[in-house]
């Protein structure tokens, strides 16, 4: 019997197939649709038949499959702690064609996934991707367990770039098909694995090596009024948070995966820091002498991937010189501004750079920095 062929046409509805598609998937089926690379073949994890069937097409026994998600925010239910270059490259590559290969710790995050440990995880080690094509998106939401999705070929043959070139190698093997045309760009996903140690291309696809260094080379802007006190303490913080997270030294952060820089709405180019500044960044280990003013620009704002600033006015001021930036420009302190020091004695500077200390803090832990 041959395999059931869903059309979905550009400009058409496509309700009636992502509901039939995501039924056929939880009963157990075996459903073909396309992603932005290439075609893949779903299965449920949960369902021994189904993935009996997906091991034998594939002629891969025993190691997993990588989960297919309909939202970024689904890794969640998969790993605890999602190491921060993670969180990261999950914001700026996905949706889209790159397949993360993530520590869960020894168990999932979702208790009630524990059953399927052995059918996900190899080496502790889950393999997620979430495609960059909304019929499928809709598809996968659709489905209440996890999706597996290998490219829809038989083992040793080239992955389909169309609904034809699946069904050359799987017609009859599979039992339903959604074509929605040929795919974006007819080539693998990236994996790329991130780890306590690190991150390093598993396999090249449609990004290189290059363009995920590219992609996780963060730009992050400071902003106070003058840029002598609050912002080049948070940026010499900034560096000295982030280089012990990659285990370098401070001084060769330049040359890794972060540039930390500073600036002042209000600041003239070329001024020292204030000598209590200097003093309060160095009780917290970090010297900040040689840091000179720089003003805000729009320029400086456009070339930055994220843009902390030290109170509500900075973050308006930011937003009026870019404002096609404004997503990316927040409050450093989600709890309130962070005043300015000048005038307040040493006792002062050091309680403000304790209070930058920790929102800075909080901000890594939301994968922000």
């Amino acid at each position: 019997m041959g395999t059931r062929v869903l059309t979905v046409t550009p400009g058409q509805s496509a309700g009636s197939a992502i509901a039939e598609s995501a039924a056929a998937l939880s009963a157990g089926k075996l459903v073909a649709f396309a992603t932005e690379t290439v075609y893949g073949v779903g299965a449920l994890a949960d369902s021994a038949e189904a993935m009996d069937r997906l091991r034998e097409l594939k002629d891969r026994p025993a190691r997993p499959f990588s989960v297919h998600l309909g939202r970024p925010s689904e890794v969640s239910r998969y790993v605890r702690d999602v190491p921060p270059q993670a969180r990261w490259l999950i914001r700026e590559a996905w949706p889209g064609p790159v397949t993360l290969l993530l520590p869960v710790g020894g168990r999932l995050a979702d208790s009630r996934l524990g059953p399927l440990l052995g059918v996900l995880v190899h080496e502790d080690y889950i393999g997620l991707r979430c495609p960059d094509h909304a019929g499928t998106q809709a598809i996968l939401s659709a489905v209440d367990g996890p999706v597996v999705a290998p490219s829809a070929n038989l083992a040793g043959q080239p992955p389909p770039r169309n609904a034809q070139e699946v069904l050359a190698s799987l017609d009859g093997r599979i039992d339903l098909l959604v074509d929605s045309g040929p795919t974006r760009y007819g080539k693998d996903s990236t994996i790329v694995r991130v780890g306590p140690e690190g991150w390093r291309v598993v396999r090249a696809g449609v990004y290189d090596e290059g363009a995920i260094r590219r992609m996780l080379r963060k730009v992050v802007l400071l902003v106070c009024t003058g840029n002598t006190c609050r912002s080049p303490i948070a940026e010499g913080l900034a560096r000295r948070l982030l280089a012990r997270r990659l285990g370098v030294p401070p001084a060769r952060l330049g040359n890794s995966d972060y540039e930390i820089v500073s600036a002042g709405v209000l600041g003239a180019p070329g001024l020292p820091p204030t000598q209590e500044a200097v003093q309060a960044a160095r009780q917290r280990g970090v010297d900040i002498s040689a840091h000179r003013s720089r003003p805000l620009t729009a320029e400086l704002i456009r070339r930055a991937d994220v843009v902390f600033c030290m109170t509500r006015m900075h973050v308006d001021e930011a937003r009026r010189l870019a404002p096609e930036q404004a997503d990316k420009i927040l409050a450093l302190w989600a709890g309130g501004d962070i005043l300015d020091p000048v005038g307040g004695g040493q006792g002062v500077y050091q309680r403000t750079a304790e209070l930058i200390d920790k929102a800075l803090q909080s901000r890594a832990d939301e994968g922000l920095l």
